[in-house]
């Protein structure tokens, strides 16, 4: 007989483990749209969008679980248009919405930056809000050795599945790089506070690259999708661990 939990204790265990109460966010964490009782598979994935709730239709899951979840504080509150497709898809086929966002970026063992972190070759990976407080979105990591930058630049690719874009007016040997998974952008001019010889993070905008000239900086972007969907897919492999369900994660092509 196929392994199933129930609603309410996958729940409870997603308040528990990523700690829901204690973050302040944009968006309601937790389950956001109610489905069917019992759940014996899970397809996770980093946003909600017509076509993951078409794959969890197709294989049979009874929860989708998302980063970028279905219904923001700020957004027009109006049913209708994309938001009507999706929902109108997920009530008929009695399918459980999650979403989690700073809870999974925050998390001591899952959040993105620290995952990437490891996975790139960082031995020390240290905490930098206390010097401003948008730092405590990320994490600096400390290599045991210093790495050339086309070789940090060839880790990030093979640690994200991605291509990373950057721009190099650093230093060519980096021994730390401080890590914002999503949209880092706006942090590029208070980057050289840290004095890591690198930045890496999932977005640019028009003036990063002035910036980084400007105050040599080694700048590597790989896309919000791709430095936040480690954390999902982790989070997936602890979900199958914990309750014995078949747990998904559906990728896409997304650059940005």
């Amino acid at each position: 007989m196929k392994s199933a939990v129930s609603r309410k204790d996958l729940e409870t265990w997603f308040d528990r483990f990523l700690n829901v109460s204690n973050v302040q966010d944009s968006l309601p964490n937790g389950l956001q749209v109610e489905g069917r009782e019992r759940i014996a598979k899970v397809v996770v994935a980093v946003s909600i969008t017509f076509d993951v709730i078409e794959y969890a239709v197709r294989v049979g899951a009874g929860a989708i679980v998302v980063h970028h979840g279905m219904f923001w504080k700020h957004d027009d509150p109006t049913v209708k248009g994309h938001r009507r497709r999706r929902l109108g898809r997920i009530l008929e086929h009695e399918i459980n919405l999650f979403a989690y966002h700073l809870p999974l970026d925050l998390h001591p063992e899952l959040s993105h930056n620290r995952l990437i972190l490891s996975k790139i070759g960082a031995e020390r990976i240290e905490e930098c809000g206390d010097l401003h407080r948008d730092f405590t979105y990320g994490l600096k990591g400390i290599f045991p050795a210093p790495v050339d930058f086309f070789e940090l630049v060839a880790r990030v690719d093979a640690a994200l599945r991605a291509e990373a874009r950057f721009f190099k007016y650093g230093a060519d040997r980096v021994g730390s790089v401080f890590v914002v998974s999503g949209a880092g952008r706006s942090l590029a001019d208070r980057i050289p506070m840290l004095g890591v010889d690198a930045y890496l993070t999932g977005d640019a905008q028009e003036s990063t690259e002035y910036i980084a000239k400007e105050e040599g900086l080694n700048y590597i972007y790989a896309g919000h999708y791709n430095t936040e969907k480690v954390g999902v897919e982790e989070l997936g492999k602890r979900i199958a661990q914990t309750f014995g369900v078949e747990v998904l994660f559906y990728e896409t092509e997304n650059r940005l």
